[in-house]
């Protein structure tokens, strides 16, 4: 820190003191490390994860995903009709076949993934790096998609979670979503 004398600087009792800009900056700093998440706290990880598993339960789990999917999708290609050009690798065209069915549960095999380890951040970091690299090769996926994505999903769990914890999700969802859209325009 720089004295007032060294500086030439002189205080009076009525001129407030200017704190020098390294401890503002290391302030700053110490803040942003108490404030900041990368994912979601411990307590709204539980949360998800138990309203998660409602909707996930084990005796019906791969209907539920398939059927679950079946209307993000649906949603997706209803409020951006242009999406479907980027899933004709996977038969995007034939909505119930075996090809787009199989790339629903591959997402929603993810989503349950990624859900189940909100708490583990080394293996969430992990995932999020696959998927991203995963489709930031996909020409035409961008960061809105994952927007959008995140949105059908805020709007349609409700409807099936009860009790459904909109903040909760948001702090899980939306840093994983960003995650996975990392690097795309």
């Amino acid at each position: 820190a720089v004295s007032s004398e060294r500086s030439g600087a002189t205080h009076s009792p009525k001129t407030p003191t200017m704190l020098p800009f390294s401890t503002i900056l290391l302030l700053a700093c110490g803040l942003s490390a108490c404030l900041a998440h990368d994912y979601c706290t411990s307590s709204d990880a539980k949360i998800v994860i138990a309203q998660w598993q409602e909707v996930s339960c084990p005796d019906s789990a791969a209907q539920s995903k398939l059927t679950g999917g079946r209307a993000v999708f649906k949603k997706l290609f209803e409020l951006a009709p242009g999406a479907t050009a980027l899933f004709g690798r996977v038969h995007v065209e034939d909505f119930e076949g075996p090809e787009f069915s199989a790339h629903i549960m591959r997402v929603m095999g993810g989503l349950d993934m990624l859900v189940n380890y909100l708490e583990d951040t080394q293996a969430l970091e992990s995932m999020l790096a696959h998927l991203a690299s995963q489709h930031i090769v996909r020409e035409g996926v961008t960061a809105g998609a994952f927007d959008l994505m995140g949105n059908i999903l805020f709007t349609g769990l409700p409807q099936i979670v009860q009790n459904f914890n909109v903040d909760a999700w948001r702090n899980c969802i939306t840093p994983i979503l960003n995650g996975i859209s990392a690097g795309l325009p």
